[in-house]
C-alpha cells in the first residue's frame, strides 16, 4: 500500500482480522473461509449493529452529529479554495449519483482524491471517516483500500494505474447542525453514500466490494466481506425443509459477480423472490437481521440501531434468496429483500486467485441519497 495510507494501517488490519474471523465463526460459517490459513480457528461472539473493533479511533465527539459535522469542517477548512470548490456540491445535485464500482482511471469520481492532498489534509480525511462511520465501517472500507495496492501487484493492473490514492471524498450540502446533508467515498469496489439528515446517519445506496477478498498485509491476514458471505450461507443451512426450498433459486438472477441494484441503477427494484421470514422461526429471523446488521453496522451505533429498528417492524414481510455454491467454492449470489431493504451479495471467479472477487450492495429504495430523510420520510 502506498506509504501515505500505511501509516493508517497497523491498528486497521489488526482489529479488522480479528473481528471478520470472529464475526464469520458467529454466523454458523464453520471451519476456515477461503483463503484463511490452518492457524485461524473458529471462537464464538454475538453480532451487532455498530459493532467495531479497534480500527477506529476512538475520539471525542466521535460518531455524535456534532463529531462527524465537526471532523468535515475541520477536514474542508483544511482545503486549498480550488479543493473546497472540487469537494462540495448542492444536496441534491445530480452529480450525487456519480459513484462506481470500476477503478477510478475508468470512471471519475465525484470529489478530492486522496492521492492529491498533503499529509495534514489525507490524514484530516481520515478522521473524518473515523468519526462518520463505526469502527466495523471503517475497518471494511480501509480493507477494501487495501486491496487496491494487493490487486495493483499484478502487471496488469499496474498498467492500468490502480492505486489506494485513487479515492475520493466529497459532500453534498454543507456539513452543520440541523442542516441536511451527505457524503460520498469511493474508488474501485467502493461507493459510501451517507446523509446526514436531523442529526441521524442514512446509508443508501452503498457499495462494498473486494478483490482479492483475502491478502496479507504486514503478516496480518485481511477479510473485509468473509463475515457477509459466511451469514448468507449460514442463513441457507439454518432453513429447513419448504423454507429452505423457497430460498434456493434455480437460477441466479444475475451474472456470477453482478448485481441488480448497484452503480448505475437508482430506482431498479428487483422482483420478490426467495423464503419469506414471516415462515421461519423466531431465531431464524434473529439470524436474518444480525446479518442485515453487517451493512446496517457500518454506521455510527445511534443511527445504525435506528435503522435496524425500522427493519425489524418489517422483518416477517423481508424475503432471502440464494443461488450458486453453498461450501464457498465457487460463484455465488444471495438477496435480502423488504419493504425498506435491499442487499444483494454476489462471489465471482477470482482476478488474482486469492479467495474471491465480491459485489455487494446496499439500499433503502424510499430514501436513497437521503431523499426520504429530507422529505419527512425514513
Amino acid at each position: 500500500m502506498k506509504r501515505r495510507f500505511r501509516k493508517y494501517l497497523p491498528a486497521v488490519l489488526a482489529g479488522l482480522s480479528v473481528i471478520l474471523l470472529a464475526a464469520v465463526a458467529a454466523c454458523g460459517g464453520g471451519g476456515a473461509q477461503p483463503g484463511a490459513g490452518p492457524e485461524q480457528t473458529d471462537a464464538a461472539v454475538t453480532t451487532t449493529a455498530g459493532g467495531g473493533g479497534n480500527g477506529g479511533a476512538a475520539r471525542e465527539g466521535g460518531g455524535t452529529s456534532q463529531g462527524v459535522v465537526a471532523a468535515a469542517q475541520v477536514f474542508l477548512e483544511g482545503l486549498s479554495e480550488e479543493q473546497r470548490a472540487e469537494a462540495v456540491y448542492a444536496f441534491d445535485d445530480p452529480k450525487r449519483s456519480n459513484w462506481s464500482n470500476l477503478p477510478a482511471e475508468m470512471s471519475r469520481r465525484n470529489g478530492v482524491r486522496f492521492g492529491d492532498l498533503d499529509a495534514a489534509q489525507q490524514a484530516a480525511m481520515h478522521d473524518f471517516l473515523m468519526t462518520a462511520l463505526s469502527p466495523k465501517g471503517y475497518d471494511m472500507a480501509m480493507g477494501v483500500v487495501g486491496a487496491e495496492d494487493a490487486l495493483g501487484e499484478a502487471l496488469w493492473a499496474r498498467v492500468l494505474r490502480w492505486s489506494s490514492d485513487n479515492y475520493f471524498l466529497a459532500f453534498f450540502g454543507e456539513p452543520a447542525l440541523g442542516s441536511a446533508w451527505g457524503w460520498q467515498f469511493g474508488g474501485h469496489h467502493l461507493g459510501v453514500n451517507v446523509s446526514v439528515v436531523g442529526g441521524r446517519s442514512y446509508l443508501s445506496p452503498t457499495f462494498v466490494g473486494i478483490d482479492p477478498a483475502v491478502y496479507e498485509r504486514d503478516g496480518v491476514t485481511v477479510m473485509p466481506l468473509a463475515a457477509e458471505e459466511a451469514a448468507g450461507r449460514a442463513l441457507l443451512q439454518g432453513l429447513e425443509g419448504a423454507a429452505q426450498q423457497a430460498a434456493t433459486l434455480d437460477s441466479s438472477p444475475v451474472a456470477a459477480g453482478e448485481v441488480l441494484t448497484g452503480a448505475g441503477k437508482d430506482g431498479v427494484i428487483p422482483e420478490l423472490a426467495g423464503s419469506k421470514a414471516g415462515d421461519w422461526t423466531a431465531e431464524q429471523r434473529q439470524e436474518l437481521l444480525d446479518t442485515i446488521g453487517l451493512w446496517v453496522g457500518m454506521l455510527p451505533e445511534e443511527s445504525a440501531q435506528l435503522r435496524l429498528a425500522e427493519i425489524a417492524a418489517d422483518l416477517e414481510e423481508t424475503y432471502f434468496a440464494w443461488n450458486g455454491a453453498v461450501d464457498g467454492s465457487g460463484p455465488m449470489y444471495y438477496r435480502i429483500q423488504g419493504p425498506t431493504l435491499i442487499i444483494e451479495f454476489s462471489r465471482e471467479a477470482d482476478l488474482t486467485a486469492e479467495g474471491g472477487h465480491y459485489h455487494s450492495v446496499y439500499r433503502n429504495p424510499l430514501n436513497e441519497y437521503g431523499a426520504g430523510a429530507a422529505g419527512g420520510g425514513g
